[in-house]
Parts: C-alpha cells; structure tokens; sequence
C-alpha cells in the first residue's frame, strides 16, 4: 500500500536550538537576527517570491508507491532520491491497481472507476482467446509473474537479473531529502488535477505533514489546490 513518513528535518544549533522551522527560516532571512513572528516574515517571502530563505530547511520522506508512480517523483530533481534496491531483497509486493475511464477532454487524467470484461489470449497453455473481469486476470496474471520471480531466484538468477521481469505496478520504497521550497514546488505541481490520482493522494499526504511542522506558513496558503507558488 502506497504510503509517506516523514523521516528527517533540519534542527537549529548553536544560537538556532531549539527554534522551530519557520523561526530559523525567518532568522536566516533576517541575516542571524532572532525574533519570533509566528511564521509572518516566511509568508511575505512566499508572497513576494523571495524563495531562497526556505532553501534553507530540509525534509526528508520515505515513500512506497510503484514504480510507475515512483518514476514520476524523479521527474523533480531538486529532491534528492535514495531507493531501496531490490538487488538485496527478494521480497515482492504489488501495489493496487484501480481502473480508471480515460478523460475524453482531458488526455493527461482519468475519471471513473470501472472493471471491463477483456479478451486476452492465453498464451500458457491453449493460445485461445478469452473473456474476463479485468480484476481477475490482472490478479492471475501478477501471481503467475511473481511465482516466475521466486523461481528464477530458488534456481540460482541473480536478482538484478530475475526482477527485470517485474511489472510496474511492483512495490518500491524510496528516501527524497529536500528544502521547503522544493517540496512547496512539488505540491504546487502534484497537487494540480492535471496530476495522477495516485500521486495526488501522496502529495497530500506530504503536505499534511508539512502542514504540522509549519502550521502558520501553511495556513496562509490553498496549498490543497496547488498552483500557489
């Protein structure tokens, strides 16, 4: 199951200890002076763009998805991503897949939830042709593929090997480390309706939990809807 924790965050030291992340933000920006403002001077920044301040705190994620959504996550380069490799494991999991209508307005979304009858050729056994609940033959088809898997491995392939025949919807774990101003920029992109359900869902998960690290910022912004920076 798709999944996000929050797993590192910057901490002031020296004169910035003990100070919250929208303090040090606000106590960078105004070159080492310290004053609290409850999360004001980080809001002007935003508002009138000045982003470097918010450079200058970290977060870092650890994220389940599949790869097919993990792929999209390492389209934004200014987070920085360590994955788990499956080079070491041979554990296998596979997220859900949900069936979605194709948008017939909008070419980048999809809409409803739907489970056709397909026709697929049963190239085990017969070669015929056959009728399906797309659930159905979807979840044979992953037990067949990770059946394969694991025998390739009890017969001796190495696993950088055996999981080349792994399907996109296979489980993987990644870290992403960022600043707040990368993962505002991630949100603002993720969180559009432009954007994958299944990444949508994560990127709220992401900003939740910004949300609780710096709630004035936070509340000052829609950043729900994206497209706010």
């Amino acid at each position: 199951m798709s999944k996000i924790e929050l797993v590192t965050r910057t901490e002031g030291v020296g004169k910035y200890k003990g100070m919250t992340s929208e303090d040090i933000i606000s106590a960078i920006a105004r070159h080492g002076v310290i004053k609290e403002d409850n999360g004001k001077l980080v809001k002007y920044l935003m508002t009138n763009k000045h982003w470097s301040p918010l450079d200058m705190i970290n977060f870092g994620f650890e994220v389940t998805t599949s790869r097919a959504i993990a792929r999209q996550w390492l389209r934004h380069s200014s987070l920085k991503p360590q994955e788990h490799s499956q080079r070491y494991s041979d554990k296998v999991e596979f997220e859900t897949i949900e069936l979605r209508k194709e948008d017939k307005v909008n070419r980048q979304s999809s809409i409803e939830i739907f489970n056709p009858v397909i026709k697929y050729r049963d190239f085990i056994n017969t070669g015929d042709i056959f009728t399906s609940k797309s659930d159905v033959i979807i979840s044979e088809l992953l037990d067949f593929v990770e059946s394969v898997y694991h025998g390739l491995i009890e017969a001796g392939v190495a696993k950088e090997c055996a999981r080349m025949i792994l399907p996109e919807c296979t489980s993987t774990t990644l870290t992403f480390n960022g600043s707040l101003r990368s993962w505002l920029s991630f949100l603002n992109v993720r969180l559009d309706h432009h954007a994958q359900k299944e990444i949508v869902d994560l990127a709220y998960l992401i900003g939740k939990e910004l949300e609780q690290e710096l709630p004035n910022v936070f509340k000052s912004i829609d950043w729900e809807k994206g497209m706010f920076m």
